[in-house]
């Protein structure tokens, strides 16, 4: 008996060293106090074993009669979208670990054994995996972040006789798995050219990415009707990922997302996680503690909500005044607001939007007028009044006259102007309401954001502003206008 024991454990010891990913276990919730609050929990302690999956993510514990919504590294696995999952988790959920063993299982295929001993002790459909060895992307956002724990994830799951490629090398990397199929390790931060032209069955992005790497990615699966995992632990507020997997607009049942939290990590301790963000605030420790999407401290207009200054498009009645709103640019977007004044509870409505860019003034101007002739008239259009020059373009050559926006109010001061109209009033109305269809002033709201290191003054970034400088520009013009009736 005992030599077969020595036999067994000698048989995983080989297995642990040449096919690591066979043993590989993701980490389901175990019957403990996780939550992180000692004894002002109200959770029992536990007993500490592993809890038993009743359905979706309800789990109990049939000793200690305990019935819980946990999470787990694989609720993924178990509903990925048709083209993209996201995988959005806390701090120490192990969402790069369960990504790394995917992408290795992906790129050998099921027909080595050692990837249908990974899916079978952890549970998981053996068509999870296509049979066939292939190609898979694991792209990190710098070189730095491949190196430091892309690849390392990586490595710690590749089988025995796999050949790597300049693998310790800040640039692209390959490993060539024995039985035919590759991983290339790639970084965001070489820019969307680099991922054209590549085929992957399945294209793993590690943390938040700018959405044309995304997009050029989505480009890379189809001939291989592959798929994309992102993991990523949401913290730069309300951005693509959230609109596109969160709020789904077009309930596209392509794009899942799922959500796994650290604290329900088995291996990690809740209290020291707990203990590690109770300087940050709640909106961080949110996104630390459960991969939720929050307004995140410096937002330059925390008070935008989608759920409240998001309207669907109605037909607007022919006796209310309409704005036209301009910031210009060329290179930054020559941006255009149409906006609509509901005066009897004094309600401005920005109803369509124009951005472009690389093209001329006088070309953005017959496409304003053009596109937004069913509007008019325009009580009047307000400019940027520091664009002098292209104000004298647009009403000599586009035929729209207009006037500029104050200069001495300021920055700051049509800020607030603006996040007095955002703030709701004594009946819980706020009093700036967009279109849903308006998406690059909605993204702007959610990504405009303050400096640092200002040296303690108010600035702003000079980024993801465009929208919102003219609808600045509009509601100080109202305001000045208002002053002097």
């Amino acid at each position: 008996m005992i030599k077969e024991q020595l036999k067994l454990r000698n048989r995983l010891t080989e297995i642990q060293k040449n096919y690591p990913l066979a043993l590989a276990r993701l980490w389901v919730p175990h019957c403990h106090r996780w939550d992180g609050k000692g004894s002002k929990s109200e959770r029992a302690i536990g007993c500490g074993q592993p809890m038993k999956r009743i359905n979706g993510k309800i789990w109990r514990c049939d000793k200690c009669d305990i019935t819980e919504q946990r999470t787990s590294q694989q609720d993924p696995f178990l509903d990925l979208g048709e083209e993209s999952t996201a995988i959005f988790g806390g701090n120490r959920a192990g969402k790069t670990e369960l990504s790394a063993m995917y992408s290795v299982a992906v790129a050998a295929g099921s027909d080595q054994w050692w990837v249908k001993e990974w899916l079978k002790n952890n549970d998981l459909p053996l068509d999870l995996i296509q049979p066939e060895p292939s190609t898979v992307i694991a792209s990190a956002l710098s070189y730095g972040d491949a190196l430091g724990y892309v690849r390392p994830k990586l490595s710690k799951f590749l089988p025995a006789g796999t050949k790597l490629s300049s693998w310790g090398a800040q640039n692209k990397a390959k490993a060539y798995l024995p039985g035919g199929g590759e991983i290339i390790s790639m970084s965001a931060d070489s820019g969307r050219r680099k991922y054209q032209g590549f085929s992957a069955k399945m294209i793993w992005i590690d943390e938040e990415c700018d959405l044309p790497i995304y997009e050029e990615c989505l480009l890379r699966i189809i001939d291989s009707c592959g798929s994309i995992i992102i993991s990523m632990t949401p913290l730069l507020g309300l951005t693509w990922p959230n609109d596109l997997f969160i709020l789904n607009e077009n309930n596209n049942n392509s794009f899942r997302y799922h959500k796994i939290s650290g604290l329900d990590n088995p291996w990690v301790s809740s209290v020291k996680m707990r203990k590690a963000v109770n300087h940050l605030s709640e909106e961080a420790q949110a996104s630390r503690l459960y991969g939720d999407f929050t307004n995140q401290t410096g937002l330059v207009y925390p008070e935008f909500d989608r759920r409240t200054h998001v309207v669907k498009p109605f037909k607007i009645p022919d006796h209310w005044p309409r704005y036209r709103t301009i910031d210009f640019g060329v290179t930054n977007p020559f941006a255009c607001l149409i906006v609509a004044h509901d005066k009897s509870d004094d309600i401005l409505y920005v109803v369509e939007e124009y951005f472009q860019t690389e093209k001329t003034t006088i070309h953005n101007g017959h496409e304003v007028v053009r596109r937004f002739k069913d509007y008019e008239p325009f009580d009047f259009t307000v400019c940027d009044p520091e664009s002098k020059d292209s104000r004298l373009l647009l009403a000599r050559h586009c035929n729209i006259p207009n006037k500029g926006a104050p200069k001495h109010i300021g920055v700051i001061n049509t800020i607030n102007m603006l996040k007095s109209k955002l703030a709701p009033d004594a009946d819980g109305k706020p009093h700036l309401m967009v279109f849903d269809h308006c998406k690059n002033l909605i993204k702007e709201f959610r990504l405009y954001s303050w400096a640092k290191n200002s040296r303690g003054k108010d600035q702003v970034k000079k980024a993801d502003d465009h929208g919102l400088d003219a609808l600045r520009y509009l509601i100080c013009f109202l305001y000045r206008l208002n002053r002097h009736l």
